[in-house]
């Protein structure tokens, strides 16, 4: 099993972290972004960041509950190991903030439901990804499974801090990889490897489900 599922990517401001599939791990990677982002002067990016955090972590989870050969830990110890990871990083020139959430199943991440009202449990996570992310999209690991990111656009004041001039701001490579240069190969080609961005539910409504989700953190049997 890999330290990282990610491919390599330098950056000072990069951060993953590793998370059990289980329930509590939508809460964790929450509070993981969070500090990230205040430690990276990001903090007015924190609430969008959170929620798209929990939709993707949330269906990593899924999809890694559903996988029925799961890799192991070694030959010697063969202990099933359902893990979740994210990376957060900053884009050249402080423009965006990408989120990669890899999970172990090749199944292809596919936005269906509707977001609106009362937010239903089937497809919710792709359709509210699509109305916040400037762009968003899926491509295979380095070692096994799929990485689902998305793009966030970072605000001139919040990236207002000077970075180094010149350096053009990270595409989408081959496959809708965030930053991949354009000259890399492909490892397995996807049909719809980037998602549109959809109309989504107001700030309001947002910020009434983020509200939800912090107080879940707080009651939580698992602190």
């Amino acid at each position: 099993m890999l330290i990282s599922p990610f491919p390599s990517q330098e950056g000072r401001r990069t951060a993953y972290k590793v998370f059990g599939s289980a329930a509590t791990a939508p809460r964790r990677a929450r509070a993981f972004v969070r500090c990230q982002l205040r430690g990276w002067e990001l903090a007015d990016l924190a609430e969008t960041a959170e929620l798209v955090v929990s939709e993707l972590v949330t269906n990593a989870v899924r999809a890694t509950d559903a996988v029925v050969s799961p890799p192991v830990a070694s030959s010697m110890f063969p202990v099933a190991l359902r893990t979740v990871a994210l990376r957060v990083r900053v884009g050249p020139g402080r423009r965006s903030l990408f989120i990669e959430v890899w999970d172990v199943s090749d199944r292809e991440p596919v936005p269906r439901g509707e977001v609106g009202g009362e937010l239903g449990e089937s497809g919710r996570g792709l359709v509210l990804v699509g109305s916040l992310a400037r762009r968003w999209g899926h491509y295979s690991a380095p070692d096994r499974g799929k990485i689902v990111w998305c793009e966030l656009a970072i605000s001139p004041a919040e990236g207002a801090r000077p970075s180094g001039a010149g350096v053009p701001a990270a595409g989408p490579g081959p496959r809708g990889r965030p930053g991949a240069s354009a000259a890399a190969l492909p490892r397995r080609v996807r049909r719809h490897p980037v998602g549109a961005r959809a109309d989504g539910p107001d700030e309001a409504t947002l910020l009434r489900v983020l509200e939800g989700l912090r107080a879940l953190d707080v009651s939580g049997p698992d602190r």
